[in-house]
């Protein structure tokens, strides 16, 4: 009779040490992979989307702020009569009939009907009372007064994946920093595929976009606006641009360009308009780069502001070409600061000659000609300054 109790206690040991076997299987060596596959059936991954910061002007208006839209989807096992739900959503929605009876056909728990749902047509949809209909919150930009800075402020667009991105201007430049960081919730269903929680942890919270501040001053940026559209309509120029920097500061007060788009409805325009020409463009610098070369001749002490000009009585030839003033006026012996007074083109021929194509290009490379300004907006190029053996007279002479 003992061997009868030692098999049966043997059995028992035997079938207790599989059983612990089986848990361990499926309890460790295969927990990640039942875990994924738990949240495939009864669990989705829901992105919580962050608040897009505020772009503000330097008193507090802000140019670019977020509307509050949404997002309605819809749970296609909760719903038994498709074709009446699609029947009843297509006038308000605006879409097809067929598409959304199509949408509504998945074998899904959650799919995406329609985005960008306003808060009236939200309240219409739920008063209809419709099973496996609901919504989410979204944001979208709205531009109150950045038509007049399109330039300025860039856009905010889709990126390759469908998420949201800025694109050129302070949108693009700024754009991890307005956006702030995505979170994940995972949302459990039950059997029938209805939500029943969601939860996320401390390190999958979303975090709101930072609110940027500009030194953008908007009166200023109106005045701008309004004065270079009134140029170009009176002189029929094909474009122009406006910029207006405090002098002590370097801020940026004021900067338009035309022509422009509009932020709220830019995929409507031609995508050569979404570069800032400020920054994008490259152009002579004209009469701008005098006071650089003159400063440039006084720091060397080739001339003192009371250095008399004596070419500068008449048109001067360079190299084959003849150089004029501006206006063909000409101030025969006038000062160094009589030649800055008027723009004096033959007057800063001397200056340049007396500086010299090495004095020259070292001191623009000091002044940063040639290199980025570091302007915090996307889409900044620069022309490199070519290198001394490559000037000509010509190029010494009108630079």
């Amino acid at each position: 009779m003992i061997w009868r109790y030692r098999l049966i206690l043997f059995i028992l040991v035997l079938l207790f040490l599989v059983i612990i076997a089986r848990l361990f299987y499926w309890q460790v060596v295969k927990a990640q992979e039942l875990s994924v596959l738990a949240q495939s059936q009864y669990g989705a991954a829901v992105k919580i989307i962050p608040q897009r910061g505020e772009i503000k002007t330097s008193d507090g208006f802000p140019i670019v702020a977020n509307k509050i839209s949404f997002l309605l989807f819809a749970n296609p096992k909760e719903i038994i009569d498709k074709k009446s739900t699609a029947d009843v959503l297509s006038p308000i929605l605006g879409n097809s009939k067929a598409s959304i009876s199509a949408q509504l056909k998945a074998d899904r728990f959650w799919i995406p009907v329609k985005s960008d749902i306003s808060l009236e047509e939200k309240e219409r949809i739920e008063k209809l009372g419709l099973a496996g209909i609901g919504f989410e919150k979204q944001y979208s930009r709205f531009y109150p007064e950045a038509s007049m800075a399109a330039h300025l402020v860039g856009f905010v667009g889709k990126d390759e994946t469908g998420e949201d991105k800025g694109y050129f201007g302070l949108e693009g430049y700024y754009d991890r920093l307005l956006g702030g960081k995505k979170g994940v919730a995972v949302q459990i269903h039950d059997a029938q595929g209805r939500p029943i929680l969601a939860a996320s942890n401390a390190n999958t919270k979303a975090v709101d976009g930072s609110n940027l501040t500009l030194s953008i001053n908007r009166s200023m940026q109106f005045i701008a606006s309004e004065k270079l559209k009134e140029g170009v309509e009176k002189y029929g120029a094909s474009g122009g641009m406006v910029g207006i920097i405090e002098p002590k500061t370097g801020n940026i007060i004021a900067m338009a360009s035309l022509p422009s788009f509009s932020p709220d409805s830019f995929q409507d325009f031609p995508q050569n308009l979404y570069k800032n020409p400020f920054i994008s463009n490259l152009f002579e610098p004209g009469s701008t780069i005098k006071p650089l070369i003159m400063s440039s001749a006084l720091d060397s002490k080739l001339v003192k502001p009371e250095t008399k000009c004596p070419i500068c009585g008449q048109p001067v030839t360079i190299g084959g070409y003849e150089i004029h003033t501006w206006n063909n006026k000409y101030y025969e012996n006038q000062d160094m600061i009589g030649v800055i007074q008027h723009s004096d083109n033959v007057g800063m021929v001397y200056v340049a000659q007396k500086l010299g194509t090495d004095r020259m290009v070292k001191y623009l490379t000091n002044f940063g000609i040639g290199d980025i300004t570091g302007v915090d907006l996307q889409g900044e190029v620069s022309q490199s300054l070519p290198p001394v053996n490559a000037w000509y007279p010509v190029d010494l002479a009108t630079k």
